[in-house]
C-alpha cells in the first residue's frame, strides 16, 4: 500500500493543500487505485516554505498545488505503484 499524505495546514491550505488533495483523490479513483493508495490529510508536514506539500512513502514534496497535482500524480505516484 502506497501511503500518499497530504498537507493541509494553514500555510498549505492557504496556497491549496486542500484542492490538491481533492485532486490527487479524484485521480486515485479514476485509476481504480483506492485499494493500493492509503490517502490522507496531515495538519502539518514541517515543510511550511514550500506548500502545499505531500509525502509519499516517506519522502517529501513541495510546492504540489492543485494546478500541478495531476502532473505529479502522473510522474510520480503512478511510476512508484508500477
Amino acid at each position: 500500500m502506497l501511503e500518499v499524505r497530504v498537507c493541509v495546514g494553514s500555510s498549505c491550505h492557504i496556497r491549496g493543500g486542500a484542492k490538491t488533495l481533492k485532486t490527487l483523490k479524484s485521480l486515485i479513483e479514476s485509476h481504480g487505485l483506492a485499494d493500493k493508495v492509503d490517502l490522507s490529510a496531515d495538519l502539518c508536514l514541517d515543510n511550511c516554505m514550500q506548500a502545499p506539500n505531500v509525502i509519499v512513502d516517506g519522502a517529501i514534496f513541495g510546492g504540489i498545488t492543485p494546478d500541478r497535482a495531476e502532473k505529479f500524480f502522473t510522474d510520480y505516484i503512478l511510476k512508484k505503484l508500477q
